[in-house]
Formats: structure tokens, sequence, C-alpha cells
């Protein structure tokens, strides 16, 4: 049976572009005939916000209709080992109106966001696995051509988790001097989770059972980009940085002798408006169609 192609949406750097690309690539996937999902993991819940309509609807979800939820009751089930509990996917998977799925999270959940949660998750094997987990025993693997991951610009347990469940990792990023060690730094430190796992870790053999193979640098794609500007010597640090990683992406693997996309998205304004109000929009298109090139 086919199984979803998970992909890690991410950059340490904020503002540039990260939600705004997940819902445009998502939208673009559903328009190509895709089964896609979407799981929003950053606890200031953009995607949510732009997938449910506004932020005061967030407001009015039950606590069980989010991925706090998730989470939550996992910290809460640690006291009672011998207890297990099925979440209802039909309460938790929600459709917007153009037929996208995402699972939502919500800055208002009784218990904090999912930051406030992460914290009381350990940064080891027990707790990185409660993505993995949740998604196991409700087979949403089997359900879509896709899942992505939007996630926020940090590391802690739940974006790890995320990571190491993923099949490919996806970077955007606004090509400027300090943005090129910024990519490869992230690059680095995704891959060190993986090998801190998978590799080193006692029960590394179980981990790797869990998660599989090592996720895969799909690739890089530029965002916001101003009018002209000439960013050439930094698309040369950005392939030199990612080449003396020793990390291959499915750009070169594909028969490409970089690691960033063609396309690039510019920053126009009415994009990020547009997005916010749930609109689709063309920028994306050739982009949705180099990543699927990539890996379908």
């Amino acid at each position: 049976m086919k199984k979803a192609k998970k992909i890690f949406v991410g950059n340490y750097k904020g503002g540039v572009g990260k939600t705004t690309s997940v819902y445009q690539i998502g939208r673009h996937l559903v328009l190509n005939g895709k089964k896609v999902l979407l799981i929003d993991l950053d606890p200031q819940c953009s995607l949510s916000e732009i997938c449910i309509g506004n932020l005061s609807e967030l407001d009015q979800l039950k606590s069980n209709e989010s991925l706090n939820y998730v989470y939550d009751m996992w910290i809460q089930l640690k006291s009672y080992p011998n207890i297990e509990c099925q979440f209802d996917k039909k309460v938790l998977v929600k459709t917007n109106v153009i037929g996208l799925d995402y699972i939502p999270s919500n800055i208002f959940y009784k218990s904090g966001g999912l930051d406030e949660l992460a914290m009381n998750l350990k940064n080891d094997l027990e707790d990185l696995i409660v993505l993995q987990q949740f998604m196991q025993k409700h087979r949403l693997e089997y359900e879509y051509d896709y899942i992505l991951f939007d996630c926020p610009p940090s590391n802690n347990v739940i974006t790890q988790g995320a990571f190491l469940i993923s099949d490919y990792y996806l970077i955007p990023t606004i090509l400027q001097t300090m943005s090129a060690r910024g990519v490869a730094h992230y690059i680095t430190t995704i891959e060190r989770i993986y090998k801190k796992y998978c590799v080193d870790h006692n029960n590394s053999d179980i981990a790797r059972l869990l998660f599989g193979e090592k996720p895969k640098l799909l690739g890089i794609f530029e965002t916001l980009k101003k009018g002209s500007v000439k960013n050439d010597d930094v698309l040369i640090k950005i392939n030199t940085y990612i080449k003396d990683a020793n990390v291959e992406s499915q750009l070169s693997i594909k028969g490409k002798d970089k690691y960033i996309f063609s396309t690039i998205i510019n920053n126009y304004e009415d994009i990020a408006r547009d997005t916010a109000n749930g609109k689709i929009r063309e920028e994306y298109k050739d982009l949705t169609k180099e990543i699927m090139e990539c890996i379908d």
C-alpha cells in the first residue's frame, strides 16, 4: 500500500514566508489531484488560522480538536502506563472549503501552546515518538499523498519528532549574506538529530525501526526576493556549505547541479495578504511542480 510523502518545512530564521509556503504548496498539490494533510507544529498557529478562517475560530475549538490535545494526553497518561487511548481522527483532522485537510494547533488551548507543552516532554526517545505513534495508530500515512509539517524556528522535542518521522525536509529562505551560514547550520543541526537518536543512541535500533531512514534534503527555495537584488554570491556560498557538509539533496539526485530550486518567490505584499485570506497564488505553481518532479 502506498504511503504519503512526509515533508518537514522549516528554518531557524523567522519571517521567511514558511507558513505562507506550506499553505500555498498544499493548495497547489490539491490542484494537481493530490490528497494533502497539513500539520501545524508552530505555537503561533498561523497556518491553523489561515486554514480555519480566522483567529476567533481557533478560540471556539473544543479541547480535543487540536494537536495540543494529543501531546497533552500523552503527558498526562505517563502517570497511567497501562492505559492506552484512541483519538477521534474525525474530530482532529479538519477539511477547509477547498478540500485541504489539516490538523490545527491552538494558541488558546487550556494547558498552553505547543511550546509550553514541549517543556513537559523529555528530550529523549520516549517523548520523540508522540507524533509517530499518533500517525501510526490512525494510519494517516495511508490516507494521503503528501503530509506537510509547518515547523517553528525552534529545536524542541516536538519539532525533532516531526523531523525524524519525515521522508524529506524543505527549507525556505531569504537569500541574504547572513542566511547562507544559517541554512548550513540548520541542515547540520537536523542531520545531527538523526545521528543522535538513530545512530549513536543506546536504543538506536528501536529508533530506526520507529522512524525509518534518514530524511533527505529535498532542497532550498528562495522567498521574499526584493526586485532585482543580486545574490549570486549567496547562492554560491549556500551550495558550497552544503557540499562541505556532505549532504545530498533530491535536486542533485535528479541531476541538478545545485541545491536550490529554480522557482523564486518574490516579495509581493499581496502574496501574504491573499494567503492570510485563504486564497491561492500562482507564484507557487512552478515550485510545487518542481517539488513533485523531485520525489514522485
